[in-house]
């Protein structure tokens, strides 16, 4: 009687109803090689067939009958034989794949000795039963790209890594349910949300007034349809603030993928405050389950089931989620990050504001991006008003870019400062209270409070003091009063800048880099209804140090050679370019990392956001039940993710005052909340206490 090899096990249920292992490697080894076929092909195939073959061992066979839960607890190794099998075959690059389809892809020396220490694991499989035929499959040549340079291996590594993982995930997902398939976010394919987008497109032009800045958006969504006929490549869309890129972008996206056959479209945007804005938008063109929308302030209460599952591994026709979730993904090495890579390939993938990219990791983000178009079938779009040169070979999509900014220049006259000495923040309180309708924009977070309290108390503030459902409360509030015609005093940091769509008619904006000026230009006169008013001041403070100082300077460098010019486009690429040189583009060492297959050494050092602070729950809203729920239940996923439009982040120093005066308390030892009878958190200004810590005397009578 032939023995019967079993991949999962059900508590309490006949082992005639397990998944037989032959049906698990089959499977996953035919998911894994749809998905992987683009870019690996044959591939797949072979890494799903050979991903569990340690589960051919008795050790594991005894165990998966006493626990169903064996196969996901590492009590008995079972990933790294098929890795021992990858590399007898001189296929290391599966190795990695194999080795790591549970607990990540390891660093290349780690990997090394795992497998000397564990060689006998490989015998004990053949013992006792490991098929031949497993082990004859022959493993197909690389593609030949990947020949003449070690650092792209790294890359499709993880991409054969996310389609084994997902594969893996699908079929273990489809035997626990029973064989039922997963529900899809959106059962829409992209010619039917090609044609709802056409429409709706249609309805708001044949509404909207025959402006300067309206006839701009149309000429701009033309050139998107036209040129999306072009072949799949590099493509930038060079266009001033206000002018429609939101949709043009996704015009273009969508009609290029159902031109090429091309997969999905993914939006990547820099800030969630802006993914919640285009989002809207999106949902108002598409339907409201025809976009995925993920990021960590998607808010689990208002999620769907499809969304939540599609979310694990993109698996949806349009994808919205923020730089840091996409370019951090592809330099991760764990799989629950590392499952939706694949689903890249063959996708369009539209990159807004992409001069927020960090100048640090400029170097691996062209790196990425670059193989992208090369070999994985992608098309890039990067969108800007202040366009660097990030890609060797780009179309612009926009046929005189220059004659569209020059269309607009009058709507905002930029007024530079006339002397070198910085303003005092009582005359500028001064100025701005001269005003009904007026924004500004200063260096740092304590200038917003320090300005704003000058101006007066209807004064509205926005910093990173603020948690994310604060500031959205905020932005709505501005937006409200704005188009009531109400008077609208506003202070703010750098973060209402780059696709905040807010539209005051006077605006200031404390000295910077030439790209925060020209996004700061963006929030003056958008509609171009009048004519409105940038008045560039030098503030008392600089801007924090780093990227950001340096930018000021090579700014103001430029403004005394006369070559600063906000409304000259070949300006940018020239700042860009100066600015770049001034940087470091591989601080923390990224690509030396990547070239060494250290996948794990890469993944803690690719940050898009640098940490300089700890964070702490925001007492605004519905906080507390939110964080009473992880204080009952514990720390999952989902519980995290209901809590994270909620953190702040604080600098350490201020952590330990606040702590050493008992105004926070450590939550399951992950994060800090405040102690519910210190008022540290206001309403106008976030976490902007001040003087001494002491609870509040109403809240110690019982």
């Amino acid at each position: 009687m032939a023995i019967e090899y079993f991949a999962h096990s059900v508590s309490g249920r006949p082992s005639a109803e397990w998944q037989k292992l032959d049906d698990h490697l089959m499977q996953t080894g035919d998911l894994a090689e749809a998905f992987a076929s683009s870019f690996a092909p044959g591939w797949g195939r072979i890494a799903g067939l050979r991903h569990d073959v340690g589960k051919y061992q008795q050790a594991f066979q005894d165990m998966i009958s006493r626990d169903p839960e064996a196969h996901v607890k590492g009590k008995v190794d079972h990933s790294t034989v098929g890795a021992l099998i990858a590399c007898e075959r001189r296929a290391p690059l599966l190795g990695f794949a194999i080795a790591g389809h549970h607990g990540g892809l390891p660093n290349a020396e780690d990997l090394r000795s795992r497998l000397t220490e564990k060689v006998r694991l490989l015998e004990d499989a053949r013992r006792d039963g490991l098929p031949r035929s497993v082990e004859e499959q022959v493993v197909p040549n690389p593609p030949s790209w990947l020949r003449s340079d070690r650092i792209p291996l790294s890359l499709w590594t993880r991409f054969l890594f996310s389609a084994l993982v997902d594969a893996d995930f699908l079929d273990t997902e489809r035997f626990y349910k029973g064989g039922a398939e997963r529900e899809l976010v959106a059962p829409y394919s992209l010619i039917e949300l090609k044609a709802r987008l056409d429409e709706y497109i249609a309805r708001k032009a044949a509404s909207a007034a025959k402006t300067p800045v309206n006839e701009m958006r149309r000429r701009v969504l033309e050139a998107c349809i036209s040129k999306s006929a072009l072949d799949p490549g590099a493509f930038t869309l060079t266009v001033p603030t206000g002018g429609g890129k939101t949709l043009s972008s996704l015009a273009f996206a969508l009609a290029h993928a159902v031109k090429h056959g091309l997969r999905r479209v993914i939006v990547v945007i820099p800030f969630t405050s802006i993914i919640e804005q285009t989002v809207r938008e999106y949902r108002k063109a598409l339907g409201d389950d025809a976009v995925l929308e993920h990021h960590m302030n998607v808010d689990p209460d208002k999620e769907t089931a499809a969304n939540r599952l599609a979310s694990e591994n993109w698996d949806a026709p349009v994808v919205v989620t923020t730089s840091v979730q996409f370019f951090e993904s592809l330099y991760a090495n764990r799989p629950s990050r590392c499952r939706k890579l694949h689903r890249i390939a063959r996708s369009v993938v539209v990159l807004d504001e992409v001069q927020t990219f960090p100048a640090k990791l400029l170097a691996p983000i062209k790196h990425i991006l670059s193989e992208l178009t090369a070999h994985y079938g992608v098309t890039t779009v990067y969108c800007t008003a202040t366009q660097p040169v990030l890609a060797d070979r780009a179309h612009e999509i926009v046929p005189n870019p220059e004659e569209e900014f020059a269309a607009v220049a009058g709507r905002c006259v930029v007024l530079m400062p006339q002397r070198d000495e910085p303003v005092s923040w009582e005359t500028l309180a001064k100025e701005l209270s001269g005003y009904e309708q007026v924004l500004a924009i200063v260096h740092r977070r304590d200038d917003t409070q320090r300005l704003a309290e000058l101006v007066g108390g209807d004064c509205l503030h926005l910093s990173a003091r603020m948690c994310a459902v604060h500031r959205s409360a905020v932005l709505a509030e501005v937006k409200r009063r704005l188009e009531a015609g109400e008077p609208c005093r506003l202070v703010a940091t750098q973060l209402v800048e780059a696709g905040v769509d807010i539209d005051f008619p006077v605006v200031y904006r404390a000295f910077a880099g030439a790209d925060s000026l020209a996004q700061a230009a963006g929030r003056c006169n958008r509609e171009g209804k009048g004519s409105g008013r940038l008045h560039v001041f030098i503030a008392p403070t600089k801007p924090p140090r780093g990227i950001l100082q340096t930018a000021q300077e090579l700014a103001w460098t430029m403004w005394k050679e006369g070559r600063l010019d906000l409304a000259k486009l070949s300006m940018f690429p020239e700042y860009f370019a100066r600015l770049y040189r001034l940087a470091e583009q591989d601080g923390p060492g990224v690509m030396a990392a990547e070239g060494a297959q250290n996948f794990k050494d890469v993944a803690s050092l690719f940050r898009m956001i640098e940490e300089t602070g700890e964070a702490v729950v925001a007492p605004y809203g519905d906080w507390a039940e939110r964080v009473n729920d992880i204080r009952r239940n514990g720390i999952t996923r989902q519980r995290m993710r209901r809590l994270q439009p909620f953190f702040v982040s604080l600098y350490r120093q201020e952590i330990d005052t606040l702590n050493k005066a008992g105004a926070l308390e450590r939550i399951q030892d992950t994060f800090w909340a405040v102690v519910p009878q210190f008022r540290i958190y206001d309403e106008r200004w976030g976490f902007g206490w001040k003087g001494p810590l002491a609870m509040e005397p109403g809240d110690l009578i019982a």
